[in-house]
């Protein structure tokens, strides 16, 4: 979670900041910021189901019946490592999403390749 609200503040989410230029890079950009964020959902229901199914599965056991182990109810094999994967994909497409973003952003010209605001000169 730290590093989706990192590349956010850091890239300003698309809402405030220079505009970015059209093209490839932008939309590329446009493209991984969703991607990143779908992988990002993926892995946090990953996770908080996890935790959820070892929390049922072990919570009131020890505290009714103590000399009896556990049965082998158990999460499904996969659910953490499927969690932990795709926070690795997040980092990944996070690290593309900004180079990209940040290709855009410093390839903008405004209009006329000018300063944005009026130029003196114009007025004499």
């Amino acid at each position: 979670m730290v590093t989706q609200i990192l590349i956010m503040v850091t890239s300003r989410c698309f809402c405030c900041g220079k505009p970015l230029s059209p093209g490839g890079s932008r939309a590329c950009a446009v493209f991984l910021f969703l991607i990143c964020w779908v992988f990002f959902l993926i892995a946090e229901a990953c996770l908080l189901a996890g935790s959820v199914q070892n929390a049922i599965h072990t919570k009131y056991r020890t505290y009714y019946n103590l000399e009896t182990p556990p049965s082998c109810e158990m999460v499904r094999k996969g659910t953490f490592a499927a969690g932990a994967a795709f926070i690795f994909f997040t980092a990944i497409i996070s690290e593309f999403y900004y180079i990209n973003y940040s290709s855009a952003r410093d390839k903008f010209q405004p209009l006329g390749g000018a300063e944005i605001g009026a130029r003196s000169e114009s007025y004499y």
